[in-house]
């Protein structure tokens, strides 16, 4: 029984070292990094690159890490913020020149081993002096006037230089910005004098450019007006001729058709020219509006509107009258007798035809009989 125990307990204890072992022989790598397998005995470097997560590697082995992310080295004077002081140079013409410069890296995972190998883990360090010299060197390629001008062109010939140089040191350049460019105060005030200067001279430039289309587009409108004008002119005119043309047409087509109804009327009813003139006359009086006319009584004339108003037109009533013995006036017995008798007619107008119904109704309201006519 005590050799049971000791064995139990034996294998107990070897569990637990197999245990401890196994639990320390697991490494892990965050997320955002990269790490490479050190022996920390032999101080020996593994070539795999591993890549967040946990990973089984021995006791033996530790992790070394590398950052997985874009790495950001700043040339500023901002404090906790830059890597290192701003860049101190020279222009082309000799002037005093400080920049202010950051830029991004980012480290090839697959070069990861060589990029040890070189420099350890104090790749930063050789990064920030490999950007310094491409920085200087660029930025004394350059007059004081193109830092204004020509800004862009300037950085992408440093980014350029700093890429090249990053590539043979098994990383890659991300981006890069010129954050500040200082010259001297006497040389910038100079600049902005002249860059004031220029941008007056644009815009009066501009502004000789904006009258000149201004008075293009004035003239063009008064042509298009005039243009405009000439075209309604001439579309009155045509509009005018056309109307001329077509009521002369139309009056010469009435007169033809007139003159064919008073041929085919003549020719029909076969009148004399003494008759087609008082068919004539007659038809334009049944042309007439309130036209009144006294029929077959002696000594009067047909008599067109001879009131003022439909109400002071005279009644006229004509009767036929069969009987030829009661005191017929002329003619023969055949022939009818019509009675005309004339109402009074308004006095305001002295026309000849209200005088004759006048003396016409006067005469019937003194004698009695009603004047008699025989009809031809």
């Amino acid at each position: 029984m005590p050799a049971l125990g000791m064995i139990a307990s034996m294998g107990a204890v070897i569990v637990l070292a197999v245990s401890i072992l196994a639990i320390i022989s697991v490494g892990q790598v965050d997320q955002n990094e990269y790490g490479l397998v050190m022996n920390w005995v032999t101080k020996k470097i593994g070539t795999n690159v591993y890549h967040g997560g946990t990973h089984l590697i021995g006791f033996w082995n530790t992790f070394v890490a590398f950052p997985a992310t874009v790495q950001t080295i700043e040339f500023s004077e901002r404090p906790w913020m830059h890597t290192s002081t701003s860049l101190h140079t020279r222009t082309k013409e000799g002037l005093g020149l400080h920049l202010s410069i950051s830029f991004q890296y980012k480290l090839n995972p697959d070069d990861i081993p060589k990029l040890y190998a070189l420099t350890n883990l104090n790749y930063e360090g050789l990064f920030t002096r490999i950007a310094r010299d491409q920085l200087l060197e660029a930025a004394s390629e350059y007059e004081g006037p193109q830092y204004w001008q020509e800004r862009r062109k300037i950085g992408d010939h440093m980014r350029r230089l700093v890429d090249e140089q990053l590539r043979d040191s098994y990383a890659s350049l991300w981006g890069l910005q010129l954050l500040v460019i200082d010259l001297p105060d006497q040389y910038e005030m100079s600049i902005t004098m002249t860059q004031v200067q220029q941008q007056m001279a644009k815009t009066r430039t501009n502004e000789q450019v904006a009258a000149s289309i201004r008075a293009d587009t004035e003239v063009m409108n008064a042509d298009y007006s005039k243009q405009i004008k000439i075209i309604q002119a001439s579309a009155d005119a045509n509009y005018t001729l056309n109307t001329k043309l077509a009521e002369a047409e139309a009056a010469k087509r009435k007169i033809t058709a007139e003159a064919d109804a008073l041929a085919f009327t003549r020719k029909t009813l076969k009148l004399s020219a003494a008759g087609a003139v008082e068919y004539q006359q007659l038809g334009a009086y049944a042309g007439l509006e309130n036209a009144t006319f006294l029929a077959n009584v002696l000594g009067t004339i047909p008599t067109i509107s001879a009131g003022a108003k439909p109400a002071a037109a005279a009644a006229l009533i004509q009767k036929a009258s069969t009987d030829s013995a009661s005191g017929s006036v002329g003619g023969a017995s055949s022939a009818s007798d019509v009675n005309v008798v004339a109402a009074a007619l308004p006095t305001e107008v002295p026309t000849p035809m209200r005088k004759v119904s006048q003396f016409l109704g006067n005469g019937a309201s003194r004698d009695g009989p009603s004047m008699t006519m025989q009809a031809r």
